[in-house]
């Protein structure tokens, strides 16, 4: 099951039983309350895991002597390495094939002429990265 925690923390007592960690967790967009056994809670704990983290739990069988029970796995969905979800370079000098950098340097040099075109404000560099990133998003807009 895919779970994602729905609090920073657990809420932590003891019964009859010993100690308990109650999790507020989402489970197929159903809130649901998961009573972590202590090697779960620890794993939660280990990854420093907040509000919105998603994790698995799998259940495995298990033995004990002549006994078959039932084993928690704990495992951290796998996310995309940020490198690979940026464009790799095609060739040595660093260009990449999607010609996004071009698009950057001509919409860079368009803001520049768009300030010196308008006389009267005295334009900040801040100003031009404003410019050039909204002519960026809407000369890369695929819609």
């Amino acid at each position: 099951m895919n779970l994602k925690l729905l609090k920073d923390k657990c809420y932590e007592g003891t019964s009859d039983y010993g100690t308990y960690y109650l999790y507020n967790v989402e489970d197929d967009s159903v809130e649901k309350s998961f009573f972590a056994p202590v090697e779960i809670h620890q794993q939660i704990v280990q990854h420093k895991l907040k509000a919105g983290d998603e994790f698995i739990l799998s259940k495995v069988a298990g033995q004990n002597g002549k006994r078959i029970v039932g084993q928690l796995i704990f495992e951290l969905p796998q996310k995309p390495v940020i490198s690979q979800l940026l464009p790799q370079p095609t060739n040595g000098n660093g260009k990449t094939g999607d010609g996004l950098k071009d698009v950057m340097k001509q919409c860079l040099k368009d803001a520049v002429e768009i300030t010196k075109a308008v006389d009267g404000i005295p334009f900040q560099n801040e100003d031009v990265r404003a410019i050039s990133s909204c002519l960026f998003i809407a000369r890369t807009r695929t819609n």
